[in-house]
């Protein structure tokens, strides 16, 4: 990105974030969100650059929950603890929830400033301003239809009162004020309307004109000074120069002795240090040495350690299995339970064998009588008496 259009975006920010701060006026900001909410005041160049990213994201995090309140739309809270990369994402689900369109990642708003940080704020001030019904009024321009006399008063210095200026006098225009109950206006800061004939104060103008300009004349001995201030500093030049030179030159020969002694002393101490230093060569090798066999053996330590948890593991599996084991051969909870169950199947059975001797009796009680009956029709269908004392066979 060249200079001229990282310049132009900068502008842009600018630009934007002036025209955030009038519309945070019209909402009447000041009393809504700094008194009751108690935000920090903003200028017209905060959101622009990077002062406090920290700060800066808390106040935008703040100010967007306090926009969407002003445009009546039901926010999920954004928590503190909250991490701002899931804050930002939560903002850009809600601006598209309510048809604001976001195509840019999270991240650029977790820096707290920049264009899309003003973007987003713009863009829901002016939704909160749609949702109060604001219109803007056009401007009315009323035709000045009085004339003024051809003598009136112009200042000494040119500068013309303001109260006479039609342009002058509409930036002077007060802003309306949003409040609850409406615009109103500050009688204070009303415009002073002037009854200045446009025709006659263009001819002013081209009149008083001529007067205020200010004319530099060239000065003919302008280039006469400058020659007399050159030659003069070049003879105090040549007057301080000799003394000068010679303190240079004394303190060049001061420091060629120094360095002279310096290297001196240098090859002194490299004679006198030689075998030190050999002896000093050998011990950095061994030192090498000793730190090459060191790291050889915290490498040895370590894939020993990683096989000794391997084994252990293991250990402990089979340790477990043992244990399971163990509890499961010294249960005697199942050979209770078993013998329970063989008692119970013992009475079962003499209860059953009782009922089948029960069950046979009657069976054969009942046969005898069946028996006996047939016997008896045989006897009375024949004629025959049967008497009591009489058996009977098969």
């Amino acid at each position: 990105m060249s200079e001229q259009q990282s310049g132009q975006d900068q502008l842009d920010v600018t630009a934007m974030m002036d025209e955030l701060y009038d519309k945070l006026i019209l909402l009447n900001y000041e009393q809504s969100y700094l008194k009751q909410k108690g935000g920090k005041p903003l200028n017209r160049a905060y959101f622009v650059n990077q002062t406090n990213s920290s700060e800066q994201f808390n106040q935008f995090k703040t100010l967007v929950k306090w926009l969407f309140q002003q445009s009546d739309v039901q926010t999920s809270d954004f928590n503190k603890l909250d991490d701002p990369v899931t804050l930002s994402q939560n903002i850009i689900n809600e601006l598209k929830n309510i048809g604001i369109e976001v195509d840019f990642p999270p991240l650029k708003l977790k820096q707290g400033f920049g264009e899309y940080v003003v973007y987003v704020l713009l863009q829901l001030a002016t939704k909160a301003l749609q949702k109060k019904k604001f219109q803007y009024k056009k401007a009315k321009i009323e035709q000045q239809s009085q004339t003024r006399q051809d003598d009136e008063p112009v200042q000494e210095t040119g500068s013309v009162s303001s109260d006479s200026d039609p342009e002058v006098a509409s930036e002077e225009e007060p802003e309306d004020v949003f409040t609850e109950q409406g615009f109103q206006k500050d009688e204070d800061k009303m415009v002073i309307e002037s009854n200045v004939n446009p025709k006659e104060w263009a001819k002013e103008v081209e009149r008083a004109a001529q007067k205020i300009k200010i004319v530099i004349k060239p000065d003919a001995g302008e280039w006469r000074q400058h020659f007399d201030a050159t030659k003069q500093y070049s003879n105090q030049i040549k007057t301080i120069l000799p003394e000068a030179r010679i303190k240079l030159e004394r303190m060049s020969d001061e420091l060629g002795e120094i360095l002279d002694r310096i290297t001196k002393r240098e090859y002194n101490i490299n004679e006198n240090m030689s075998e030190m230093c050999t002896e000093f060569k050998k011990k950095n090798e061994e030192y090498k040495k000793i730190e090459l066999q060191y790291q050889n053996y915290t490498n040895a330590k370590k894939e020993m350690t990683d096989q000794y948890k391997q084994i252990q593991e293991k250990y402990e599996t089979v340790q477990n299995k043992l244990n399971e084991h163990g509890s499961v051969s010294t249960n005697q909870s199942p050979v209770i339970s078993i013998k329970a169950s063989l008692t119970k199947l013992r009475l079962e059975i003499k209860q059953m064998d009782l009922r089948i001797g029960v069950l046979s009796h009657t069976i054969l009680q009942r046969t005898f009588h069946d028996a006996k009956a047939i016997q008896e029709r045989d006897y009375h269908e024949n004629g025959l008496i049967l008497n009591e004392s009489d058996e009977l066979t098969d």
